[in-house]
């Protein structure tokens, strides 16, 4: 039967079955979730992708189930959304791994961009998820406001406490070549229709945000496992 994008939790058993499932749903989320998953998340989306660099990949790459996530550095959203989908990576474990996108929104974020050439470097090094986590947990000491410090100051800042060569990681922030790899991810998210960040492809289904990650995905995530 086609996947239309219409999913029927009571008939389907859409509900987390598996323990590790049900944690990521509180008893509210649940109730709320089961009146709506009738109108669930968005119909499955075929489009072509680029595979990203190993190093912005986690997961067992055995795993049935990819998570792909578009994101922005700068994002308060995406920021709440990190812890969720560290949680979902813990709770699903090889059933699951992630690839991360860049798609900063330069209108509304204006370091967002460097933000995303500064994790590259990080990632040249090795050092890509250290860098990414520093990035979302102290998003409010390096995000501008007002006529604060240049962000260039704490990218090289987390480079030196995550003890990268500082020569290194400065030339490549200002390679063409790295900004190339994040515009790169950018015009995917367009061509997938991506407008909103974080928005997550689970198993090739869309979900915007934290909340319908962990509701809706969580869901959509048991139906994989028991469709293996």
């Amino acid at each position: 039967m086609p996947d239309t994008g219409v999913i029927n939790c009571y008939n389907s058993g859409m509900l987390p079955a598996s323990r590790k499932g049900r944690t990521l749903l509180s008893g509210a989320a649940i109730a709320a979730v089961s009146a709506l998953c009738v109108l669930a998340a968005s119909k499955t989306v075929k489009s072509a992708s680029s595979e990203p660099p190993p190093y912005r990949q986690t997961g067992d790459p055995g795993a049935s189930i990819l998570i792909v996530e578009f994101s922005d550095f700068e994002c308060p959203a995406c920021s709440a959304a990190h812890g969720t989908v560290k949680s979902m990576l813990a709770a699903y474990g090889k059933d699951v791994r992630l690839q991360f996108k860049h798609f900063p929104l330069e209108r509304m974020h204006h370091s967002a961009r460097a933000a995303a050439a500064a994790a590259e470097c990080a990632g040249r090094q090795g050092a890509f998820w250290q860098y990414h986590d520093r990035l979302f947990e102290r998003q409010g000491e390096w995000v501008p406001r007002g006529n604060g410090a240049p962000p260039k100051s704490w990218f090289l800042k987390y480079a030196a406490d995550l003890s990268l060569d500082a020569k290194t990681f400065e030339a490549c922030i200002q390679d063409p070549a790295v900004d190339a790899a994040v515009v790169l991810d950018m015009a995917e998210a367009k061509s997938r229709n991506v407008s909103a960040t974080p928005t997550f492809f689970v198993a090739g289904r869309r979900f915007v945000g934290s909340r319908q990650l962990s509701t809706l995905g969580s869901m959509w995530i048991e139906r994989k496992r028991k469709d293996r």
